[in-house]
């Protein structure tokens, strides 16, 4: 069964569309300067929900919706793993500061 292909123009899912490549487009550029992996997880999510607006605005809504909702929740689950990443990162971060500080209180309390 051929599916024609039809542009269902709707402005919202056409902003969310163009707002979704620029932050993939963004996500990709951070990474490559500051070395970050948390900007590319949030552009490549991002370009998944692209995905799913571009289905939609091409008429494909119905007959991929499975396959749409999988792609969805791959996003939403990469959002979740970089806002994971980070927190562990912070909280490692913030437990070394916190083990100097208490090594440079130690010390200077010992002289």
């Amino acid at each position: 069964m051929i599916t024609m292909v039809t542009f269902a123009y709707d402005p919202i899912l056409l902003m969310n569309l163009i707002l979704c490549i620029i932050i993939l487009v963004l996500g990709i550029v951070c990474t490559k300067r500051s070395g970050e992996s948390l900007p590319v997880y949030i552009g490549a999510a991002f370009g998944l929900f692209g995905i799913s607006h571009a289905a939609t605005l091409l008429g494909l809504k119905d007959s991929l919706t499975i396959p749409l909702i999988v792609v969805r929740f791959c996003a939403y689950l990469l959002v979740v793993w970089a806002l994971f990443l980070y927190l562990r990162k912070t909280l490692v971060a913030k437990e070394a500061q916190q083990a100097w500080v208490d090594y440079y209180n130690d010390d200077t309390e010992e002289t």
